[in-house]
């Protein structure tokens, strides 16, 4: 994961100072592997593009900003395409077919960007035209921010307090001409078709769009299925709720259906491909071994992992695909919230729960199960001085609350050591993917079926708005690379195609920790975690103990207004 950042100067860029360096270093903590700087001037506007990259893809680092004689790119990913030369870095790649594209038209730059497919942010200067094209893929799995004054804009992997920003909305693909200010939007849809507007007026109704509690997020859900009560499969589990409460004997009912067992056995095996291809697309090196010319045996990869359901399914899947002679750190964080409190916290226990059963089920793996403990005034310090601006421009109790969780999982520092590994698999999706929050219950409970598919439907439509670009923030400020499996384009397409039922049944049939992510839980059953498949959903922010419970988390985090 790379740090990007392009600096857009109108006014004395000859004497005005470098961008803030707390930016600079910043973008540095996310890319330690190299750092450089390119600087250009078009009709009296300066540009600068700052690159720190984090080695991923391809036989060495390649170094960012890339030039050529049509266009500097900076980028900030991972293509996760087997059409693509494994043996090739993706930023090369990426260069090699904008600059094709450069050569014909604006819209063929689009066309290209369009048909990536993988986790990224990218900004890329087309000289012949002097546009800047910049966007974040269309799930919206990676940060980039636009900060605009009078004299600048910073387009930038993070900035902070001082900068009052927008994070850019993951729905279009974006080309501003430096010259003119004139912004246009594209989609992601594969047309060419743009809207176009002034950059100041852009901004302002991202801000608007992006300052909406969810609840008044709306879309046009469209139902393109019978929503009655008369489907085989419905009737099929009910009735085998009906013949036992047993929840490990009707996970085995329901596994003997043949069309249930099938579903079950496609989202297995898309989600495994997906963990195989972010695990083979790496150089299978820790920190500490990146000089080495062959695989080092230490922790290359972690797992932030609560022992619950969704990271668990995701450890047992990256065992078959890690190195043999590597360990795999599993990654669990837990608060103090005052001297007599525990830090054996609820996803401490789970978390060794599940531990013991990876075990049992992959008796050859080495698993380093690292216990993050962080006191109260450890919190407290780096929440004022550090993740409040990571986390900004999202500045909530909750997003405090999961920011820093995030944050300290992914520094992985234990009483022993720092964690050496460079990639980090989140469960990210998977709630939203397979209806695992209390609100989907709620909608099926008011609406049935139809309701629960628009919650569903809903829940996917504002998922690049909600949290997976601080998340981004607030990991890669440890130069390691986050990694989420279940937001593969070519799984979460299977799991969107389906029908409700065959994601979760939240009925009055079955309680939770069972009818919620039904179908995940029968895939983790058949896998052999069958502890795990009936664990019930626990929310990050109370499992790890940091969240406050008589705090409303939609209220705006007076720690995070804090700026010196």
């Amino acid at each position: 994961m790379c740090g990007i950042l392009c600096n857009i100067c109108y006014s004395k860029c000859n004497k005005r100072k470098l961008p803030d360096q707390s930016i600079i270093q910043k973008i540095k903590n996310r890319g330690p592997d190299s750092m450089q700087e390119i600087r250009i001037e078009i009709n009296g506007v300066s540009i600068e593009f700052y690159g720190a990259v984090l080695w991923m893809q391809g036989p060495q680092p390649t170094i960012q900003p890339v030039e050529n004689d049509r266009g500097i790119l900076l980028y900030n990913g991972d293509i996760f395409d087997e059409q693509w030369d494994s043996n090739r870095s993706d930023t090369d790649q990426i260069m090699e077919k904008l600059y094709k594209a450069s050569g014909n038209s604006v819209v063929e730059v689009i066309k290209e960007i369009q048909c990536l497919k993988g986790p990224f942010s990218l900004v890329y200067y087309n000289k012949q035209s002097n546009d800047l094209i910049f966007t974040r893929d269309r799930i919206g799995r990676n940060s980039l921010l636009l900060h605009k004054n009078d004299e600048n804009i910073f387009i930038s992997s993070v900035l902070g307090r001082r900068f009052e920003c927008i994070e850019i909305p993951a729905t279009h693909i974006l080309k501003l001409n430096v010259i003119t200010n004139q912004i246009k939007l594209y989609s992601w849809d594969g047309s060419v078709e743009y809207q176009e507007c002034i950059v100041d007026d852009w901004v302002e109704s991202v801000k608007l769009v992006q300052g909406l509690p969810d609840e008044e997020f709306s879309i046009d859900a469209s139902i393109s299925w019978n929503a009655g009560e008369d489907d085989e499969i419905i009737n099929y589990i009910k009735g085998a709720c009906l013949e036992s409460n047993n929840k490990s004997i009707l996970i085995e009912k329901l596994l003997e259906n043949a069309v249930i067992n099938g579903t079950v056995m496609e989202i297995i095996r898309n989600l495994d491909h997906s963990v195989k291809i972010r695990l083979e697309r790496q150089p299978n090196l820790c920190k500490m071994c990146l000089s080495k010319d062959t695989p080092c045996d230490h922790s290359s990869v972690g797992v932030l992992f609560s022992g619950g359901l969704d990271c668990t399914i995701i450890a047992f899947l990256a065992n078959k695909y890690v190195l043999k002679a590597q360990s795999i750190d599993l990654i669990n964080i837990a608060f103090k919230k005052d001297d007599i409190s525990s830090y054996e916290v609820p996803d401490r226990l789970t978390g060794r729960q599940s531990l013991e059963e990876l075990k049992k089920l992959c008796p050859h793996r080495k698993w380093v199960f690292k216990e993050i403990n962080v006191p109260k005034d450890e919190l407290s310090k780096y929440q004022e001085s550090i993740i409040g601006d990571l986390v900004y421009p999202r500045q909530t109790i909750l997003d405090e609350s999961l920011g820093s969780a995030l944050w300290f999982a992914a520094k992985a520092k234990d009483s022993i050591m720092e964690s050496p590994c460079r990639i980090l698999f989140l469960g990210s999706g998977a709630d939203e993917l397979f209806g695992g929050y209390t609100r989907h219950r709620n909608a099926f409970k008011r609406l049935g079926w139809s309701g629960l598919s628009k919650e569903l439907q809903l829940d996917w439509s504002r998922i690049s708005f909600r949290n997976l670009a601080r998340d981004n923030r607030v990991i890669c400020d440890h130069g390691r690379q986050p990694r989420m499996p279940y937001l593969d384009e070519e799984f979460t397409e299977f799991v969107l195609s389906l029908k409700p039922w065959f994601k979760c049944f939240p009925s009055e049939y079955m309680g939770p920790g069972i009818g919620d992510k039904l179908f995940l839980r029968m895939a983790a059953y058949h896998l052999g975690l069958k502890n795990v498949a009936l664990f019930p959903k626990r929310a990050l922010q109370f499992g790890s103990r940091i969240a406050n419970k008589k705090e409303k988390g939609s209220d705006v985090s007076k720690t995070f207004l804090n700026v010196e």
